[in-house]
């Protein structure tokens, strides 16, 4: 049985503010023509200089024609470069070029603020609490969905 109040207060909520969330996060990665997810995978080779597309795959829980799409276009804006490792030819690494470089370090010094904003705003308590939705959300309502219509 629906709790239409509730129902009601989720939908103005949704519209109002949940909504826009997805916009004001991924903000700071428009201006470099850049999805949340490439910027990640940025992040990802900026934290680590021997990373591999197969290791992103593993760390990111995506297949990996997805992230080799992410990582075409990130290659195209000149963000990122594709070698082989010198200890084993067989794999390649990537790495960021300058430019990549800088647009990484752009992005995570504006998210950074942002969520500084976020923390500021409501509190440390409640910005921990909200995470901790957000990942109840994630185990309990999105991932039983998506396995489900694996299933199918």
């Amino acid at each position: 049985m629906t709790d239409k109040p509730l129902l009601e207060a989720y939908v103005d909520a949704y519209f109002s503010t949940f909504k826009n969330i997805n916009e004001l996060i991924s903000e700071p990665m428009a201006q470099y023509h850049l999805s949340f997810e490439q910027y990640r995978i940025l992040s990802d080779i900026a934290n680590d200089p021997t990373i591999s597309l197969t290791a992103i795959v593993a760390k990111r829980g995506v297949t990996k024609p997805a992230v080799a799409r992410q990582i075409r276009v990130l290659r195209n804006l000149n963000y990122v470069t594709q070698s082989k490792f010198e200890a084993d030819r067989r794999r390649n690494t990537l790495q960021l070029t300058p430019l990549g470089k800088q647009v990484e370090a752009a992005i995570t010094k504006e998210a950074s603020e942002r969520f500084n904003e976020w923390v500021n705003a409501l509190g440390v308590r409640k910005a921990k609490q909200f995470v901790k939705l957000l990942n109840e959300i994630g185990t309990k309502v999105i991932q039983p969905r998506q396995a489900a219509k694996k299933e199918q």
